[in-house]
């Protein structure tokens, strides 16, 4: 796809749960977060997950760019309604919730219940594959680097993912990004 014929969309406002940041981080892909162009939001509880997870990543300070959020009472009683239902965990409930509260462009986990939730709200939702295939697209990064990526998170990240899944990224990145 050449440039001239590759929309770009800027995504000013997105809320991350901490699967995505996680998973970016355990493969040192961090930054590719900065693909979307604007801040990206993180609640306490997203951020007391990461830094349980990766307490040496940013251990004094996050990144310009993640900003980490006050989240209302009407925003965390919706929270509590999620978690309390089962529907998905504290992080991801608050999460969600934030993204609701602010309409965020974006809404990042890697849960399957998040998303569906996320959707049903008429949020658009991605994971960290995603996040991956929205940098090939968008020039962030070249084809090769997208593959690289992707193994690297096969190899390196806790996020598990089927082989339908694998070989679908894969396909998506060889469409979007380009053959050789």
């Amino acid at each position: 796809m050449g440039d001239e014929n590759r929309r770009i969309l800027q995504m000013n406002l997105v809320v991350a749960d901490t699967g995505p940041l996680l998973h970016l981080c355990e493969i040192e892909s961090f930054d590719l977060l900065r693909c979307f162009g604007g801040s990206i939001q993180a609640t306490p509880i997203v951020l007391d997950e990461f830094r349980k997870y990766q307490p040496d990543y940013f251990r004094d300070f996050f990144p310009g760019w993640v900003m980490r959020v006050s989240i209302s009472a009407a925003t965390t009683a919706l929270a509590n309604q999620w978690t309390t239902s089962g529907w998905v965990d504290p992080g991801e409930a608050e999460a969600l919730a934030n993204a609701k509260h602010v309409d965020a462009d974006l809404f990042l986990t890697d849960d399957s219940a998040a998303r569906t939730l996320a959707e049903s709200l008429g949020l658009e939702a991605r994971g960290t594959l995603g996040v991956i295939l929205y940098a090939a697209a968008t020039g962030a990064m070249t084809r090769s680097d997208a593959f690289r990526t992707l193994a690297d998170l096969e190899r390196r990240s806790t996020l598990w993912m089927s082989a339908r899944v694998k070989d679908s990224a894969r396909a998506a990145i060889s469409r979007i990004a380009g053959e050789p």
